[in-house]
């Protein structure tokens, strides 16, 4: 059965080991493993997994799962996809699919056309009708095999695939939904027409879209294809599947401007190059890039929008806990054009020679300021620098940062730590961790924070769960929040239907699948290191007890003075004095 196929792959993966590969810099904490999270920006690690429970969860956007959920959320995947991947890492046979959703159906099929539009346009390129295009290609150095490794093609300006896509069974609804074909007032048309075509892949090698570079006059220069299903260019790097394992390899990444520029250094040699798709290098690329390596080189043009761009970028990976380096190249030179005149050796030796990130922002600054520096544009530089500072989360590169400004501009090193820090102050703050509280032992006079109370009842249970027999006499009105009742509720039901189950988060989780990521949450909070389940969770169900008490007593006596004083009913005043001898044991 797939479901033992699941446990399976469940067993022989580790979720920190799968999780490293994506978060390099996951690190141990006591009995878990913390990193800064990869799906949201974040300067204090709020990620956590455990091994012991085979989870993963952000205390800051309240992501949470088990390897499925990490994969498909990381790599965009259903989740049958997500355990056809699992399951070839754990070297799991699974059963063929018997059903598959409406919705992987329609993936499957955009990703079957798409390496059938591959395919047709190679060919067509390698046809008679490719004739300029090749002309083309061979202007630009590349040769027949590098061609044939990036799949090249011919998109005709005819419109001839709907025609060969449709013969080879494909619909025009499969045709809008890859991206090859856009609706019009006079019909189906084909998005790509007349240009140098280059598939785009993702990371795993699957292909996910197209670029396409027109040949001959027309705007604009380069297209790629729309968003779809499958293709989001926020979420791509060009020559990332090829690239990928020799980044991890040389522990370095250079990041350029294009296609062009990838594949150029490809077929130099440098293979640790890649590039966004024509668009703005974005938060989701960087945390892409942060799978494979720690340090990358950002080389753009060196023309103002090149370096403003390549500034950008710097600033988005820096911010995303990477060390970034910029390098340019003379006379203007694209990368293809530099190795092809001077050599891959000295291509590198310039990647090699690439400045700190400060010292490119320094330098871009004093151009801006002719010598000699006056007062006001001191100041200037400092208040600009310092913006860039505030961005680096490492604590000992923004020090070295801030002594370098203070000597390149002769300033006082605290004048600008004391800059550096109104910045600090004054930026808008992003979504920091706060650490996981250590609980403490429960005590039944304690009459705040009962929300933390009851999570912490929850998480303990959990771990706990042949001790919710002490906590039999809890009711709805003795938890603050509805949703933590409910999963309160699902524990206790869970555990009675399976009391010998070794996986009660998983179970509690799919019988309450909206809460599924609270779950999560609770299944990983920390206990106190003196912690005794049954002292604790008895002395927690207390609190609780006693809170929902108040809380009643509270809302009858506001009743009573609405009824004004001697036209309380009898039973109103019965209920009141039952509730305050329930207390009677909290208060002696």
């Amino acid at each position: 059965m797939q479901t033992d196929a699941i446990e399976q792959i469940k067993d022989k993966i580790d979720i920190v080991e799968l999780v490293r590969q994506y978060v390099p810099n996951l690190k141990r904490a006591g009995k878990l493993y913390k990193a800064c999270c990869p799906f949201h920006h974040e300067k204090t690690p709020s990620f956590t997994c455990s091994s012991e429970k085979g989870l993963y969860y952000c205390f800051g956007c309240q992501e949470g799962g088990n390897i499925f959920n990490f994969v498909m959320k990381m790599e965009n995947l259903s989740f049958r996809e997500a355990l056809e991947k699992l399951a070839d890492m754990a070297g799991v046979e699974l059963e063929p699919a018997k059903l598959l959703t409406a919705e992987e159906q329609r993936r499957a099929t955009a990703r079957k056309l798409l390496d059938f539009a591959r395919s047709y346009y190679h060919k067509n390129l390698l046809s008679r009708a490719g004739e300029g295009a090749r002309t083309y290609v061979k202007s630009r150095n590349l040769t027949k095999e590098t061609c044939e490794q990036f799949e090249l093609g011919l998109s005709p300006n005819a419109g001839v695939l709907v025609e060969a896509a449709q013969k080879a069974g494909y619909t025009q609804d499969n045709l809008k939904d890859a991206g090859l074909c856009v609706q019009t007032e006079r019909g189906l048309r084909e998005y790509f027409r007349n240009r140098l075509m280059f598939p785009i892949w993702n990371q795993r090698g699957e292909t996910v879209g197209f670029g396409g570079r027109i040949l001959g006059e027309g705007e604009p220069k380069y297209l790629n294809s729309p968003e779809t299903i499958l293709f989001n260019k926020s979420h791509v790097l060009y020559g990332l599947n090829f690239a990928g394992p020799v980044i991890r390899k040389a522990d370095r990444a250079v990041l350029l401007e294009g296609y062009m520029d990838v594949i150029g250094c490809h077929q130099a040699g440098v293979a640790y190059t890649v590039a966004p798709l024509g668009t703005s290098f974005g938060e989701d690329h960087a945390k892409l890039l942060k799978r494979y390596t720690q340090n990358v080189i950002v080389l753009f043009d060196p023309d103002e929008a090149g370096l403003k761009a390549a500034l950008r970028a710097a600033l988005i990976l820096t911010e995303a806990g990477l060390f970034v380096k910029v390098a340019s190249l003379p006379d203007g030179l694209d990368p293809d054009e530099y190795i092809a005149q001077y050599g891959k050796e000295s291509f590198e030796d310039i990647l090699n020679h690439a400045q700190d990130l400060m010292a490119f922002a320094a330098q871009r600054q004093l151009a801006l300021h002719p010598a000699p520096l006056s007062a006001q544009a001191k100041t200037q530089m400092v208040t600009e620098l310092t913006q860039i500072i505030a961005k680096q989360p490492d604590a000992i590169v923004r020090r070295e940062w801030v002594k370098y400004v203070a000597e390149m501009l002769n300033v006082d090193e605290p004048l600008v730590q004391q800059r550096l820090t109104q910045t600090l102050r004054t930026a808008t703050p992003s979504a920091r961790f706060s650490p996981a509280r250590k609980p403490g032992i429960i005590r039944a006079d304690q009459a705040t924070n009962v929300p933390s109370a009851e999570e912490d009842l929850l998480a303990w249970i959990l771990k706990n769960p042949q001790y919710t027999v002490l906590c039999s006499q809890l009711s709805a009105q003795d938890f603050s929040s509805p949703a933590l009742w409910e999963i309160f509720q699902a524990i206790v039901k869970t555990h009675m239907q399976y009391p010998q189950a070794d996986n009660l988060i998983e179970q509690t989780a799919q019988a309450l699948p909206t809460q599924k990521n609270e779950i999560v949450k609770l299944a990983l909070l920390p206990t106190p290191d003196d912690f005794d389940p049954a002292r604790d969770i008895a002395a927690c169900a207390a609190k609780l007890e006693q809170a929902g008490l108040q809380r009643q007593l509270q809302k009858l006596t506001q009743q009573m003075k609405s009824y004004g004083t001697g036209n309380v009913p009898p039973d109103v005043f019965q209920t009141y004095m039952q509730l305050q001898q329930k207390l009677k044991k909290y208060r002696g």
